[in-house]
């Protein structure tokens, strides 16, 4: 069997049964990226998008914030933007991708669609998030490196995987939505930055739609396109791919969603920083100094990482949020990196500025990194203060993980601050109680219903 006859043997056959740790932590990810994308539907970069697609027509899924109905594909495509515009969605370690940013504005507007209910929806999402583990596990963390957007190619595949599942498509048509998906994964990390590095999430939950609903009509693909020498893992690979024989063996034993989970975002920025920042945050609660205590912070990350963070003096928002120095500035100074910190007006604070100064981040080379993406070597953070004192913290993996987990009112807080500012009390209180019981929902349209009207 070929590499993508084995994952979509896997995806079209596997029981639809699920611990309650794996389907809670799905539950988990839908509502923190609805939130992520309500926060986000108001961003100009989302309503560019959905103003690029209003001349195409109408449809049956959702844009969320707004009363438009388009095709599910259109619907992904705004959607996906949106919730990954403010920086706040989660990361997947196995795959480095932010699946559920494709994931979940995919199956919602797919499922909204065809009708499908929360229980169909979690299973989808759960194959498609073991997709992308075994796909990110093939070619990174070389093709993350060699600068590709795994966000919008690993996770157009494998998304393109949960949508055939969503769909109850067998095998042979599973191979042939992801074999698609491979033709249309695209997506660069010369975007980050700016405001196609949402986009390229957007443009990948609707591709995944389409490469779906082309296999349902019975058009096919290479089912070797993942190991041909013209294939993924040759064009898209990069320096050192790591190959397909260790992560087959890992696919669904045990599944990733199970032992990583996923990392939701506590701070508005690339989540490259987020070990340092909360480095940063666990030394200022120990010792108690202040930003003008500090002198210098040396910073070591992973090769990639410090690509990501490519804005030692950003001029904006997008920058802003692909800088160590201004988000390190923002621990120093308040403790908390928030949306509020990502307008044009904030980046230019003369105090936040004048930090960018004490910080000095340097890499690993990546010649020293492991292969494997599920091996994580810590950011190392050491503040120098003033009175001579080092202080040194290290972080593998940041707060929220399963490592250091949220609490449920933690997770509340957050669907809160991103949803409170845009829709009605009642509408949150109707959209938080749906999210508690998404298990239970017979239709996803009653959710969308919610999303969907425009408040005051």
């Amino acid at each position: 069997m070929s590499v993508l006859e084995t994952l979509a043997a896997w995806a079209a056959n596997r029981e639809h049964v699920w611990s309650n740790i794996v389907l809670d932590r799905a539950m988990h990810a839908f509502a923190d990226t609805i939130a992520c994308t309500v926060a986000g539907s108001a961003d100009p970069v989302s309503l560019k998008v959905a103003q690029g697609l209003k001349a195409w027509g109408s449809g049956s899924a959702t844009v969320m914030g707004t009363d438009s109905k388009v095709p599910a594909p259109w619907a992904a495509m705004v959607n996906g933007t949106a919730a990954h515009v403010l920086e706040i969605d989660d990361n997947f370690y196995p795959a480095l991708t932010h699946a559920s940013a494709v994931l979940v504005p995919a199956l919602i507007a797919l499922g909204e669609e065809i009708d499908a209910s929360g229980t169909e929806l979690l299973d989808a999402y759960i194959v498609g998030l073991e997709l992308h583990a075994t796909l990110g596990r093939g070619v990174n963390r070389s093709h993350y490196f060699a600068g590709w957007h795994p966000t919008a190619t690993v996770g157009c595949i494998g998304t393109a995987g949960a949508c055939a599942r969503l769909l109850k498509l067998n095998t042979v048509q599973t191979i042939a939505a992801m074999s698609l998906a491979v033709s249309m994964a695209s997506g660069n990390k010369a975007q980050f930055g700016t405001e196609a590095k949402s986009f390229q999430c957007g443009m990948s939950a609707s591709n995944a739609i389409v490469a779906a609903r082309l296999a349902a009509a019975g058009l096919q693909g290479n089912p070797e396109v993942l190991e041909d020498p013209q294939g993924f893992l040759s064009l898209y690979g990069g320096p050192a791919p790591r190959g397909w024989d260790e992560p087959l063996k890992k696919l669904g034993n045990p599944l990733a969603l199970e032992e990583f989970g996923l990392a939701p975002k506590r701070h508005a920025c690339c989540g490259s920083a987020h070990n340092a920042i909360d480095c940063v945050l666990d030394l200022k609660r120990e010792h108690g100094f202040t930003a003008s205590d500090v002198e210098t912070i040396d910073i070591l990350v992973g090769a990639s990482n410090k690509k990501n963070l490519r804005y030692d003096d950003p001029v904006d928002e997008f920058q802003a949020r692909f800088s160590m120095h201004y988000n390190i500035a923002l621990a120093l100074l308040q403790g908390t990196v928030t949306l509020a910190d990502f307008t044009s007006e904030a980046v230019q604070r003369k105090a936040v500025r004048d930090l960018f100064k004490v910080t000095r981040l340097k890499a690993r080379a990546f010649e020293d990194e492991p292969k494997d993406p599920d091996d994580r070597p810590p950011h190392i953070v050491t503040i120098t203060l003033k009175d001579g004192r080092k202080l040194e913290a290290q972080r593998i993996y940041a707060r929220g993980l399963i490592q250091d987990p949220y609490s449920d009112e933690e997770r509340l807080a957050k669907i809160v601050a991103c949803c409170e500012p845009l829709i009605s009390t009642s509408a949150l209180d109707s959209l938080v109680r749906e999210l508690a019981g998404f298990r239970t929902l017979q239709s996803i349209r009653s959710l969308t219903a919610t999303l969907g009207a425009k408040h005051d």
